[in-house]
């Protein structure tokens, strides 16, 4: 029962949301909103914070940018280099050296140092994106690159658009569609036998996705089909150490990262399980992803309420945070209590993990979880790592050059050196001496786009006024609903992308409140493939 409860937990179901802000007392939340209110107001902020975006692509410098007088971090070498400059063009370090040496150029526009610490961009290599405001908070935070472990088509597009810049975002790595024996309500794709799994991985590699992920259930007969033609494709095998599999078959059979440590931590009990930690340094090289970070999702009590008053609730949205406000006062049963435990076992593994020399990775699987905040996560994930035994430089490097080690693309990104993508962050204090100084940056910049912590707090801000919105105060009429779909479609036309599920909720809800000819509207906006490798994979 623990394992289905923790697949269901996985599901972002919006109409279940919206149910549950509905079953609050009348003292702690506005007034009902119905479901094509909730679903409309949705849309309309996802569309105001990517005119956010945009802007700050717009007003961004960008070409030919220097950032003087820095101290480069080498979490690699573990050494500071004072007095550098590092110049960058159309998107890529093009030069660092001492400040003495740069190359003088007029053109360049000159972002002054003072002395700070210049970080490679930070890597979250867990997440689940489910709304435009996790690309915003992600990029004020220092996250400039992403990994998202539950692909589907509308983020192929997404991504795609980062990478031509239509729209400033962390880049996205994607994980297929997850394959599991179950459907998990339409977010993994099972596999029939063994020949449907090589048919999946082949549909997988054909539609675009970097990598193939599986889940908790996936017989071991099934799973060597699938790490087989993955091979053959050239496509790394990530995800979930499947039950009934040791982690040392899972390692032999090429899967890349391990991700929630799951295998050493048994699914049923949420106690330690397979004790064989050398099986991640014996053989092919495996990373692990604890993500820590996603133990937010047992909070209760006063610890609930802390996150819920902190400053950066106010970037989730009212209806998430009405929601969250329901576990603070859940009785403790025994179920609360293994899975309060559940950390203890967590950091056990790490450390004899530690012990073996094993590799890992910062991942926080933001944003499907209570009391989660993309951008922050990460940040907090750094200093769980450290906590949990990692020095500050290893939790920096399992944030930085790791995660372009483990995805085979350490000439893209992880440190400041020439040729490497213009992703970087400047900061206060000396992360290989405080993984707390990514706590609060002075500016980021996101593949050659300068954003300054000014432009970046001034963007949070007019995020949480949106987040503020109660949904109660949508008016559904024919004139608003239209409004929405000729803005929602402007978004899309210069590249933005939304959540297939999100314009399927709005379909359904518009249907229902006898709105038919708009809900199809949306239901094109969606644009799932009929035909194609893409085609079984939507939601």
């Amino acid at each position: 029962m623990e394992v289905f409860r923790s697949l269901l937990s996985m599901v972002r179901a919006l109409m279940v949301l919206a149910v549950l802000i509905a079953s609050l007392p009348s003292t702690a939340a506005p007034p009902t909103a119905s479901p094509a209110q909730v679903a409309l107001h949705m849309v309309q902020q996802d569309v105001r914070i990517a005119e956010i975006l945009k802007a700050l692509g717009e007003q961004a410098p960008h070409g030919r940018i220097v950032l003087r007088n820095v101290r480069v971090v080498d979490a690699i070498a573990e050494t500071i280099i004072p007095d550098q400059s590092v110049v960058t063009q159309n998107g890529v370090i093009e030069w660092v050296g001492e400040a003495s040496k740069e190359p003088r150029a007029s053109a360049a526009q000159v972002i002054e140092g003072a002395g700070r610490f210049l970080s490679p961009g930070l890597v979250d290599m867990h997440v689940h994106s489910s709304s435009a405001s996790g690309w915003l908070l992600d990029l004020a935070n220092g996250v400039t690159s992403v990994r998202d472990m539950g692909g589907f088509p509308w983020l192929i597009r997404l991504r795609d658009s980062v990478s031509a810049r239509r729209i400033l975002a962390p880049v996205i790595y994607l994980a297929g569609t997850i394959i599991n024996a179950e459907a998990l309500f339409g977010y993994a794709v099972v596999p029939r036998n063994a020949l449907d799994a090589r048919r999946i991985v082949r549909q997988q590699a054909a539609c675009g996705y970097d990598f193939i992920k599986v889940h908790n259930i996936v017989p071991l007969p099934i799973l060597e089909a699938i790490a087989d033609e993955a091979q053959k494709l050239g496509m790394d095998l990530v995800g979930h150490v499947p039950h009934d599999i040791s982690v040392r078959q899972a390692a032999q059979l090429g899967m890349r990262t391990m991700e929630h440590l799951k295998g050493l931590l048994n699914d049923a009990t949420l106690k330690i399980g397979d004790t064989d930690y050398s099986a991640v340094v014996d053989g092919p090289e495996v990373w692990n992803t604890p993500t820590l970070y996603g133990l937010r999702g047992n909070l209760r009590g006063e610890e609930a309420r802390a996150v819920l008053s902190s400053p950066e609730a106010r970037y989730v949205p009212m209806r998430k945070r009405l929601a969250w406000s329901r576990f603070i006062d859940l009785p403790e049963d025994d179920l609360a209590r293994t899975r309060q435990q559940q950390g203890d076992f967590m950091r056990q593994i790490i450390t004899h993990l530690l012990q073996a020399k094993a590799k890992f990775l910062a991942g926080t699987d933001a944003d499907g979880y209570p009391f989660q905040v993309m951008g922050f996560a990460l940040v907090e994930e750094i200093q769980l790592l450290h906590q949990a035994g990692l020095s500050a430089a290893a939790a920096m490097r399992a944030a930085t050059s790791e995660p372009a080690r483990a995805m085979r693309v350490s000439n893209e990104f992880g440190a400041v050196r020439p040729g490497m993508r213009a992703d970087l962050v400047v900061l206060e204090e000396n992360p290989l001496e405080r993984p707390s100084a990514f706590k609060s940056n002075r500016g980021v910049m996101a593949h050659g786009y300068w954003l300054d912590r000014k432009e970046l707090d001034d963007a949070l801000n007019r995020l949480a006024d949106i987040y503020a919105e109660p949904d109660s105060a949508v008016v559904v009429n024919p004139q608003t609903v239209s409004k929405t779909y000729s803005a929602a479609k402007r978004q899309i036309e210069e590249g933005f992308a939304f959540p297939t599920s999100r314009l399927g909720f709005v379909s359904s809800a518009l249907r229902k409140s006898g709105l038919r000819e708009l809900a199809s509207r949306f239901d094109a906006l969606a644009d799932i493939p009929k035909s194609g490798p893409c085609a079984e994979f939507t939601q």
